[in-house]
């Protein structure tokens, strides 16, 4: 099991940001697995009889549930890291590469698995029917390479007689909305790479100064995230660009447990508010942090990243139980739901996800060897 890295600061020397961002000194790994879980749990009281009870999170903060927390989660983590992954690096084909790599393999097999596994065994249809309806193929090859993220594209959301009769009918696999913006908000770190945004904290500031201006005075303008009212594709850019915003203060981001005490605090206050969600995410981020940085749970070093294939196939997972057991409700839902992610998660990441990406660091290494001569001596130093 690898070691986790280690750092210090001097007496009176602060925890920063820049500090945990190297790789072995955080735990975003565990907790972008926890967040995925908790997505799973969020949903259970949608896709299942509630049996009385209430979304815990709902009862504490207005217009929230447990699932768009998690999402702003994996939103604020992926606007630093992948910021973070251009900077560094400053190549936009292995950036463009490997980001690709992430979402699709994976991505390509759950849709598979969905469309030739658990539809036929659900579907209303009789298998030799459901097989020759050209939703089902249309519906593979628009899911799977994120067609459907232009809606003028839109042709197949749904499985012929799939889910029809679940609590939350005809919905296969819901949660996939967030790649579409995740994908534009990937494309906007690599435009922003290109022109040379990311070079500095001051550009990169500046770059997002710009975009909030230019939303506010002329939303059209704004690729994608375009809605002149407050919308899930908008909420979410906004997620990704506060990840932005930490990675550009990351030299004077300072991480200290207390803090979050008093962002907690402000929240509570500022509930039904103009500021409300604003204040509440502010301390869910830092709250992140705090607990990315924690000694004690970057102590539990995970084999692989399992969240993104417990996030896509946790939807699947629970219609697929709710159509076979009418009568459970949400809490003892989860007593199924979730250990069923985590298996899905850990062959998918096993399997798909970490061949591919392995595969991909490869093909760019033999890129650099072949295209780099310096690149290809200092290698050969290395090994020697």
């Amino acid at each position: 099991m690898p070691q986790a890295a280690t750092f210090s600061t001097t007496p009176g020397q602060s925890l920063r940001l820049a500090d945990i961002l190297v790789r072995g000194s955080n735990n975003f790994d565990l907790v972008r697995l926890i967040a995925s879980l908790a997505v799973i749990f969020g949903h259970s009281f949608y896709l299942f009889p509630t049996g009385g009870y209430q979304e815990p999170v709902t009862m504490l903060v207005e217009r929230n549930f447990s699932g768009t927390l998690s999402v702003g989660t994996f939103f604020f983590i992926s606007g630093i890291l992948v910021t973070q992954s251009f900077d560094r690096n400053r190549s936009p084909f292995r950036f463009a590469l490997m980001r690709l790599a992430r979402i699709l393999p994976g991505l390509f097999v759950c849709i598979a698995v969905l469309s030739f596994i658990i539809g036929p065994a659900v579907s209303i249809l009789p298998l030799s029917e459901y097989f020759k309806q050209q939703s089902v193929y249309c519906y593979l090859g628009q899911n799977s390479t994120l067609i459907w993220v232009f809606p003028s594209l839109r042709s197949c959301n749904l499985l012929p007689g799939v889910f029809n009769s679940n609590h939350l009918p005809s919905a296969p696999a819901g949660s996939l909305w967030t790649l579409g913006p995740e994908v534009a908000c990937y494309t906007y770190v690599l435009a922003a790479g290109c022109l040379g945004f990311l070079r500095t904290p001051i550009r990169l500031g500046l770059s997002i100064a710009a975009i909030l201006v230019l939303h506010a005075v002329v939303p059209r303008a704004v690729p994608y995230f375009s809605d002149d009212h407050y919308t899930d594709a908008l909420k979410v850019g906004l997620f990704f660009l506060a990840g932005v915003a930490a990675y550009a203060v990351r030299d004077l981001l300072v991480i200290r447990g207390r803090y979050t005490v008093l962002l907690v605090i402000a929240a509570a206050i500022l509930q039904g508010t103009r500021v409300q969600e604003y204040a509440l995410y502010v301390a869910l981020f830092y709250l992140v942090l705090v607990v990315a940085a924690s000694p004690t749970l970057r102590r539990v070093v995970l084999p692989g990243d399992y969240s993104f294939g417990v996030y896509i196939y946790g939807w699947p997972i629970q219609q697929s139980l709710n159509h076979f057991a009418r009568t459970i409700t949400s809490y003892p839902s989860n007593l199924v739901s979730l250990p069923l992610a985590l298996l899905a998660g850990y062959i998918s990441w096993t399997l798909v996800e970490r061949p591919a990406l392995n595969a991909v660091h490869r093909l760019v290494q033999r890129n650099r060897l072949a295209t780099n001569p310096a690149y290809t001596q200092s290698k050969l130093m290395r090994e020697r």
